[in-house]
Order: C-alpha cells, then sequence, then structure tokens
C-alpha cells in the first residue's frame, strides 16, 4: 500500500519539477531577450532612438544588419538622435556621431566617417588590436543547444543560444571552458570578448595557465590581478549590457580596457605564453545569464612605419568599419593617427591604401565596398590631419587577395583588412 501511495505522487512531483524547470527556462529567454532587445533601432534611425528615448523605453542600437553596436557608439547615437531630432530625420543622409550616412555612397564619391573617431570619447582611446589573428570566435558555426566544437569544457554547463538571430555562448551556472591554440601565445598579444555579465561583484576572468595571473573583465571595468597601477578613471556606466574588454599584454604592461575607456594598467605582471586560453564565466542571476558573444585573440607587431621602412608594406586590422559599409568606427582612432603622424614624421613617404575583404558575399559587391573604405580611409587622413591628398592613393581589392583561408574564421578576420604600401 505504501510503495502504490508513493508512485503517484513521485509522478506529480516530478511534473512539478518539469514544470518549474520550463517555467526558469521561459523567463531566462524573456531576460536575454530584454538584454539584447529593448526597442531596436538603426544606428541611422534617428526618429526611432528618438521616440524609444521619449518614452523612457530601453534602447538597443543596432547595424544595418540588426547587429548591436559597441556601448559607445550606442549612446553617441542616442545623444545624437536627442539633440538633432528637431533638424534631422531618418532619412537626412549625414552621418550621425557615431553612425553610418543614411543613404550609402556613390561610387567614386567621397564617403562619410564618423565624427566620433579622435574626438569626445575617443580623444585618449589608445588600444590598437593586434594585425594577425591567432583565435576568433563569434559561434557563427556553432549548432543551437550545444557546446561550442572549438572549446573544451572543464566545469560548468553551456550551450550555445540563437537570440534574434545572433548566436552566443549562454552560462546560466557559470563554468570554465578552455581552447587550445593553433601556436604558443606570443610576446605581444591582445584579447577582445564581447560579453554580458550580471553581477557588478563577480567578474569574467582570462588566463593561460593554472596558477598564472588573471585579467577579466566586471560588468562596468576591466582589470588585471596583482595590478600595479590603476588608470582611476570611471568605468562606464554599469547598466551597460553588453560590453566589449580589451587588453594589450606585452613583456612590461598588462592593459584593459572597457569599450573606450582604459581603466587598468598594470606593469611588471607576468603572463605565461602558453598555447591554451582559459575563460572562467562567472553564473547569471536566475533569469539573467552570463553571454559570451565573440572572442578574438591575435598578435601585435612592430609599428606600422618599421614595417613599412623594411617590408615596403603594412597590414592593419586597426581600422574598423560597420559591417557592410564604409562607415569608419571610433575604435579605429588610434591607427589613424598612427598612420597621420607617421605621414606627417616622414615627408617623402607616399601612400596606397588597400582596402581587403574576405569572401562572404557578393564578389562584386565586395570589391565596390573595399573601394570605398580605402577611400574613407583617405578622406579622414586628409580632414582631420591635413595630409596633402596627392600623398595618399587608394584601391579596393575585395576578396582577391585573401593572406588566409576563407574556410576558418581566423581566416576571414585576416582577410578583412587595410593594407599601407609605400609608392
Amino acid at each position: 500500500m505504501l510503495i502504490a501511495a508513493r508512485a503517484p505522487a513521485q509522478g506529480i512531483l516530478g511534473k512539478i519539477k518539469d514544470r518549474a524547470r520550463t517555467e526558469v527556462d521561459r523567463k531566462e529567454n524573456d531576460a536575454i531577450n530584454a538584454v539584447v532587445n529593448s526597442v531596436s533601432c538603426a544606428i541611422t534611425d534617428k526618429a526611432c532612438i528618438k521616440k524609444a528615448h521619449d518614452a523612457g523605453e530601453p534602447v538597443k542600437v543596432t547595424d544595418k544588419n540588426g547587429k548591436p553596436v559597441s556601448s559607445a557608439d550606442s549612446a553617441a547615437a542616442i545623444s545624437a538622435a536627442v539633440a538633432q531630432a528637431a533638424s534631422l530625420s531618418a532619412d537626412d543622409p549625414a552621418p550621425t556621431p557615431g553612425g553610418a550616412p543614411a543613404a550609402p555612397a556613390a561610387p567614386g564619391a567621397a564617403p562619410a566617417f564618423s565624427s566620433t573617431a579622435g574626438t569626445g570619447i575617443w580623444l585618449t582611446y589608445d588600444f590598437v588590436p593586434g594585425s594577425r589573428t591567432i583565435f576568433y570566435e563569434d559561434f557563427t558555426d556553432d549548432d543551437v543547444g550545444d557546446f561550442p566544437r572549438r572549446f573544451k569544457l572543464k566545469t560548468g554547463n553551456l550551450e550555445v543560444v540563437n537570440v534574434k538571430g545572433q548566436k552566443m555562448l549562454r552560462a546560466a551556472e557559470g563554468g570554465i571552458i578552455f581552447v587550445a591554440l593553433p601556436e604558443k601565445l606570443p610576446e605581444r598579444f591582445t584579447v577582445e570578448a564581447v560579453v554580458h555579465t550580471t553581477d557588478p561583484l563577480v567578474p569574467m576572468y582570462i588566463y593561460t595557465g593554472g596558477n598564472d595571473n588573471k585579467f577579466g573583465c566586471y560588468k562596468n571595468s576591466a582589470f588585471v590581478h596583482a595590478e600595479a597601477n590603476s588608470e582611476g578613471k570611471a568605468p562606464v556606466s554599469a547598466t551597460s549590457q553588453f560590453v566589449t574588454c580589451r587588453f594589450t599584454v606585452d613583456t612590461r604592461y598588462v592593459r584593459g580596457y572597457i569599450d573606450s575607456v582604459r581603466t587598468a594598467n598594470a606593469p611588471g605582471v607576468t603572463i605565461t605564453r602558453s598555447d591554451t586560453l582559459f575563460l572562467q564565466l562567472p553564473a547569471g542571476s536566475k533569469n539573467d545569464a552570463t553571454m559570451l558573444a565573440s572572442i578574438r585573440v591575435a598578435e601585435s607587431g612592430k609599428k606600422l612605419y618599421d614595417l613599412i621602412s623594411t617590408k615596403g608594406r603594412a597590414s592593419t586590422q586597426g581600422i574598423l568599419f560597420d559591417e557592410g559599409s564604409d562607415h569608419i568606427r571610433g575604435e579605429s582612432t588610434p591607427t589613424l593617427a598612427e598612420i597621420a603622424d607617421m605621414l606627417k614624421t616622414h615627408g617623402p613617404l607616399s601612400l596606397t591604401i588597400e582596402g581587403h575583404t574576405d569572401n562572404v558575399g557578393n564578389a562584386a559587391s565586395n570589391k565596390t565596398l573595399s573601394e570605398k573604405r580605402a577611400l574613407a580611409v583617405k578622406q579622414y587622413l586628409v580632414s582631420k590631419y591635413g595630409i596633402v591628398s596627392t600623398r595618399i592613393k587608394t584601391v579596393g581589392y575585395g576578396s582577391t587577395k585573401p593572406v588566409g583561408p576563407n574556410t576558418t574564421a581566423e581566416g576571414r578576420q585576416n582577410n578583412r583588412r587595410v593594407e599601407l604600401v609605400e609608392l
């Protein structure tokens, strides 16, 4: 009798647990959608941004393909929309701070560039991404519900999710994952990770060995273990949804950045140069999981002029554009400043700026896009720094001159580049 009475009770309890688990999953999915969605407005749609702002609703600012822009560009776009709404409409072709022009420039016309590059929040920004991608992952090739195939699991329970067409790695319970890099980390390298965390007191850690110094980021500041010197600058708002954590690791120091702000500068910190990279992701709250959107590890090499003076050319991935656009992003400021300083310091030097893309999309469109991007760089150097236009030529090769295989994420990253060639 006792056994018979327990059986249905256990069945009921099991159903209650299943229903509770389903409800938790539903709430978590709703929270994830709230994090990346809110009111979605294209960065060029000032009317949409202004309407949401005036209604007191959170705004998710995206590029033309619906992908979220950085929090810094988002803030700039919102500020610009509020300030200019009275005089500008969504169809106005003039560029907004942090945004691309509403209409594409005609072939041969001088393309628009970001008014935030080299000004405002980017004025003191000095992070330069590594020029050769060693590892890149944005989970595009992973199946939803699976653990990412290029990582290995040490602890925890993580899975790839699809949020409004963008794949990310979700770590509701936290965990440690690691990747075997294709080579040992070089003396100087950079790490960039786009991440959302929920607890301001629990960070995401990055490290390269079991007893190694760690670096990483909270939801509103980057840090380095055993940090000897804090920059003392205010971090970005803790309400930021996704932030870009950036680190420059050198033999002499480690520097950390959150979006446009440097928040850590640690001289004398030792980071092991191994062929393994660990990520320790914090647990999220009950209804709001930690999310990793992408991570890039790259080698930092010589200064651009040193490469040009010895090899006659230099490749850089420090000039960033909106996807499918010739709009130069604010993060490009340090690299553009380095090019301008090089041209001012070395008067006889003249350059050809080459635009290159990967092979994703139409070949003819890629070639046109690469031409417009090269021209955008020239126009910026001429108008911002007063470089004589006859010292700079431009050409776009599209996907016709790859430096890596387009079949890998790293290869595609390396193929999307700007090259400077001595004339």
